[in-house]
């Protein structure tokens, strides 16, 4: 009922309630979504300065080029008195105008995509294939909705159960607040190690919603075609961890669906979480971090400082020497980077290699239907910062194909219609990364 209608923040905060997604933006009353394109260079560090220091502010997107933001009514007069200051050009958006119309898209995928994976009908197919062919579609309905923290530990069990030779479910600790950080290992044969491993993480970002599925995709494709895939997964074990920060995942479901940080709580301090893409122990606290508890790129009390931090990097030393790849997926802006983040003029010894193979992955995502990625390093392209896992797996561990990897989409709430195709993409360049694996 809410297609193609403009709303006003009243009626959009109707539609959003019957939507079933109210809760998680309560509060967002009155907000606004800015893209601001940088006329120059004082421009972009005066909005480096704004998304390290101004707590108030909402960073989505900061490139050289451009900013993606949230500001709330209390700053936005502040806001764009600044911007015409600086002389740049902007566009904005009522943040909840965006929510109810990006909802409303997605609020018939599932019918959509029955017909895509009809199930064969009784003529069509033999008796023994209903049950793998229901299976397989019930698992495709999967994506084409965001699940909760229970749903996704019951879907990585549910393929470990189904797959007992090939997948084993694991938990590499407890976050903060006590949920599993659960891992899925995939291999030719669970009961044996094999010589190398491709780590993949996602969600890393609560509110980063995509990364998750498609990292789950990757290991239900590969469970399900494991013929197709016997190439790829020789003498390799891919590792997959979908929900690195649980709690800020299951946070952005129930309470505030931009949430950022873990939920670390700090005793007599209102502000909470760390970010733990700042908190790993790689010229910690550098640059493009911050020691303000309140910001949203606070970098903790000490390197590796988080239950969630610490997990991964307990995961990585014991392992470094079969460990080839760890891929950090994010989202947004369709971006593949490669160490170091930390500072724009240091280049890694191996950057050729780095960057042959992104490069190669970028290539392969663009081949589903023309998605484009660009390749670099971070400081590069958005701005330098610190304490990230590309940099700390390669500079700390040697870990020689290290990357992250940002995803597609214009805000962190990918309509739902479009998840399936967004996990198909980026599967092509999940494998064009493992294949690389097997050279080490």
């Amino acid at each position: 009922m809410w297609q193609g209608i403009v709303c006003s923040l009243a009626l959009c905060l109707v539609g959003l309630a019957d939507l079933g997604i109210a809760n998680n933006l309560a509060g967002y009353e009155g907000y606004t979504k800015y893209t601001v394109q940088h006329g120059d260079e004082d421009a972009f560090k005066y909005m480096v300065d704004l998304q390290t220091n101004d707590a108030e502010l909402d960073f989505w997107l900061l490139t050289r080029n451009s900013s993606v933001l949230t500001v709330s009514p209390r700053r936005k007069t502040q806001f764009e008195a600044s911007l015409s200051s600086l002389g740049v050009s902007y566009e904005m958006q009522p943040l909840m105008e965006l929510m109810a119309a990006l909802q409303a898209n997605s609020s018939f995928a599932e019918d959509n995509y029955d017909a895509e994976y009809e199930e064969c009908q009784q003529e069509e197919c033999e008796e023994a294939e209903r049950p793998r062919r229901r299976a397989r579609r019930q698992a495709r309905g999967f994506f084409s909705h965001y699940p909760r923290y229970h749903e996704v530990l019951s879907f990585m069990s549910g393929l470990a159960a189904r797959y007992p030779q090939y997948c084993r479910y694991e938990s590499l600790g407890r976050s903060n607040e006590g949920r599993h950080i659960a891992a899925l290992s995939i291999s030719l044969n669970s009961r044996v190690r094999p010589r190398r491993v491709a780590y993949i993480q996602a969600a890393t970002h609560g509110r980063e919603w995509i990364t998750t599925q498609t990292v789950l995709y990757l290991a239900y494709e590969l469970l399900s075609n494991l013929r197709a895939f016997t190439r790829v997964l020789q003498d390799v074990e891919i590792f997959l961890v979908p929900l690195v920060n649980p709690d800020g995942y299951e946070y952005t479901h129930t309470t505030d669906r931009f949430w950022r940080k873990n939920r670390h709580r700090y005793a007599g301090h209102s502000c909470s979480g760390v970010d733990i893409n700042r908190n790993f122990g790689n010229h910690w606290n550098y640059q493009g971090a911050s020691q303000n508890l309140c910001s949203e790129v606070y970098s903790g009390t000490a390197p590796n400082s988080e239950p969630e931090t610490s997990a991964v990097v307990r995961y990585l030393e014991f392992n470094r020497n079969r460990v080839k790849l760890s891929l950090d997926v994010h989202s947004f802006g369709k971006f593949i980077f490669y160490p170091y983040g930390y500072a724009k003029n240091t280049v890694p010894p191996t950057v050729g290699t780095l960057r042959s193979v992104a490069l190669r992955a970028a290539n392969q995502i663009g081949r589903y239907r023309g998605t484009r990625y660009t390749t670099g390093t971070s400081a590069s392209i958005l701005y330098e910062a610190s304490g990230s896992l590309d940099d700390f797996a390669y500079g700390n561990l040697g870990i020689p194909l290290s990357y992250t990897l940002e995803l597609p989409g214009d805000e962190f709430h990918v309509p739902a219609h479009d998840i399936i195709h967004v996990c198909k993409e980026t599967f092509a360049g999940f494998i064009e990364f493992i294949r690389h694996v097997s050279l080490y």
